[in-house]
């Protein structure tokens, strides 16, 4: 997903004189070429994600398109003050790339376990939410971002996973004949819920790519009784609670599941699939509720 994203910047770059791209010290072996080919629209700050964004704030102001990258809890955590202030107040069209996502650190424990942060952006009004669950949509992300022109967060999720009935579209909806129960994932849920839905058991399927602003999502979520949402996010702060207050919004008949971590676990493993398994949200899991 992350060098689809690169790639598609550095191409963009050649024919867009006014994107600036930043970084806070992270990329070794994949922003060379950007110092080299575009050495007066490129910046390494160092580790120091406040500058980051202020550093991006004000070459947004001088008529720039800023797209930040570094890892995803850093970016949002340790410079939230700044991306209230800073981006979203002024509605500057800044780019947050974040590197990694949900347990894709799995061994380096909780400190880089990203299970809170775009729960967190949720409460900026104003900041478009994506994450993409192929490297397909993750190719068309920046001229997207081009094109919409409003500040932004892309929560990138580790891996290269691609399918061809996931398409490049914001939302995927993949209705399976007599199914009661919907999936409803994104980023790196993705490929569990797909072979769910790809298997026998009665599940249809919802790929959401960006999270904010939902699109009309009254057709998938009524059309089945169970809404099991699965996400490598704390679901209270997450898709899960987004949709809720959708459901309870649209008066929607569905009643909504959840299939995510709850707290900040010091338990290590040495990959994500150590904690989708521990959270219920590997393959086995999501057909034995299906099935229940």
């Amino acid at each position: 997903m992350r060098t689809r994203i690169i790639d598609s910047l550095f191409t963009a770059m050649r024919e867009h004189e006014d994107i600036f791209f930043l970084t806070a010290d992270m990329g070794i072996n994949l922003v060379e070429r950007f110092a080299q080919a575009y050495p007066d629209r490129f910046l390494n700050v160092g580790i120091a994600e406040q500058n980051l964004i202020g550093v991006a704030a004000g070459l947004a102001n001088a008529g720039f398109r800023p797209f930040v990258y570094t890892i995803s809890n850093f970016l949002v955590h340790r410079a939230f003050e700044q991306i209230r202030i800073d981006v979203a107040l002024h509605r500057y069209p800044i780019t947050l790339l974040g590197t990694s996502s949900g347990f894709d650190n799995a061994p380096l424990g909780p400190t880089h376990h990203i299970l809170d942060e775009w729960g967190s952006l949720r409460a900026i009004p104003g900041i478009d939410i994506y994450c993409p669950a192929s490297t397909t949509y993750a190719a068309g992300l920046v001229p997207l971002q081009l094109a919409r022109n409003n500040p932004a967060y892309v929560r990138i999720p580790k891996g290269s996973f691609d399918h061809p009935a996931l398409g490049a579209g914001d939302t995927i909806y993949l209705p399976k004949r007599d199914a009661t129960s919907l999936l409803v994932a994104y980023g790196a849920t993705v490929p569990a819920c797909l072979a769910v839905h790809e298997s026998k058991a009665p599940a249809s399927l919802l790929v959401l790519n960006r999270l904010r602003p939902l699109e009309d999502l009254r057709l998938p979520l009524s059309s089945h009784r169970r809404v099991l949402v699965v996400e490598d996010h704390f679901a209270h702060a997450g898709l899960y609670s987004l949709l809720c207050q959708y459901a309870n919004e649209q008066s929607l008949p569905c009643r909504l599941h959840t299939a995510a971590p709850d707290t900040y676990n010091l338990h290590t493993g040495a990959t994500e699939r150590f904690y989708h398994s521990m959270y219920r949200m590997d393959e086995p899991s999501l057909t034995a509720f299906i099935n229940a």
